[in-house]
């Protein structure tokens, strides 16, 4: 019979085996973290109207929380393709994310793609970054940015977290300069950059102050769709009415 001890050597050997191994990533480095409160940049919340073919299909909310030295970000995204009098398509995405100071503690994200349900989590342990998604556990060296696209330094690194399927995405982010951006509350000055790899067919747009502005990607099918802000800390938005109500195609 075997010992005690030699069940556990064997036990433990049996975990080991069905851990990972640890994917070396490039730490983020605090210069390429905005210095900035996100509370002070966009306010308490976040909101950003859902465009497809010149129509609004969808929201996508943010808000902001702090506690000491930590803060909370909740996502909160809708989106619903009609056809005729019917609703042929909707996605619900959630997600919260747990920082302290310029570190990423935790983040969840559940998605429903039309039915089909994927859930997403990550947390800081020590050193590593632990990522449980729909397709298994990663172990990652460092912590990595996750998409969703508040904070402008994601475009300065080459490896996020794709928080739509769990997956790390090894990109590079191209700056394409300043361009006219339209907001519910007007025109202003933004720049674009591209993503390219993983997550292509993605464009973000930050104003000056690091605050995201706008958003375009192609869904499932090909499809296209805008994001545009109705609310996102930008002076005289207050009282702007919702993409749809001002008649723009």
């Amino acid at each position: 019979k075997l010992s005690a001890v030699a069940m556990c050597l064997m036990s433990a050997g049996a975990i080991a085996q069905d851990a990972p191994a640890v994917q070396q990533v490039r730490p983020v480095h605090e210069s390429e973290i905005p210095d900035v409160d996100p509370i002070a940049l966009y306010g308490e919340s976040a909101l950003y109207d859902v465009l497809r073919k010149g129509k609004k299909v969808g929201e996508h909310r943010m808000h902001f929380k702090r506690d000491g030295e930590a803060f909370e970000v909740t996502a909160d995204f809708k989106l619903e393709i009609p056809f005729l009098f019917f609703t042929a398509y909707r996605f619900e995405y959630q997600a919260t994310e747990v920082w302290r100071g310029k570190q990423l503690m935790s983040l969840t994200a559940r998605v429903n793609d039309n039915g089909d349900v994927a859930e997403t989590s990550a947390k800081t342990e020590g050193d590593q970054f632990k990522v449980q998604g729909p397709q298994g556990l990663e172990m990652l060296s460092s912590w990595i940015f996750p998409t969703n696209h508040w904070n402008r330094g994601q475009v300065r690194v080459p490896v996020i977290l794709n928080t739509l399927t769990g997956k790390v995405a090894r990109v590079e982010t191209l700056p394409k300069g300043i361009e006219t951006v339209e907001t519910v509350a007007g025109e202003i000055q933004a720049e674009r950059f591209v993503y390219t790899g993983d997550l292509r067919d993605t464009d973000v747009w930050y104003d000056s102050e690091g605050r995201w502005v706008k958003m375009r990607f192609v869904a499932k099918g090909n499809t296209v769709l805008d994001y545009i802000c109705r609310q996102c800390g930008l002076q005289d938005e207050s009282t702007a009415p919702a993409w749809g109500d001002r008649g723009l195609q």
